[in-house]
């Protein structure tokens, strides 16, 4: 999955002016949030946040050393799916 194939929604009325999200959903039962707002780790800069999620419980699931991961290019944020998807 490319960061290009990602469809973001508007997320403006919850978050903020220009602020978007998508919600991936793999096989393996992890779902990962991708936003980018002006509250989210770089949004402000233009980068973007991941959490993620199993059994509607958010994980770390790489180490991380949190649920979320901030400061991301769109190409961090490929390289963050494609492990997730791995796992």
């Amino acid at each position: 999955m490319t960061f290009k194939e990602l469809v973001f929604s508007d997320i403006s009325k919850t978050h903020g002016e220009n602020a978007r999200q998508v919600y991936v959903e793999f096989e393996n039962g992890y779902d990962v949030s991708v936003v980018n707002h002006k509250h989210s780790y770089g949004g402000d800069k233009g980068l973007y946040e991941i959490g993620c999620f199993f059994n509607n419980h958010m994980v770390d699931p790489a180490d991380w050393g949190d649920t979320v991961k901030g400061w991301l290019t769109p190409e961090d944020v490929e390289r963050e799916l494609k492990l997730i998807e791995a796992l």
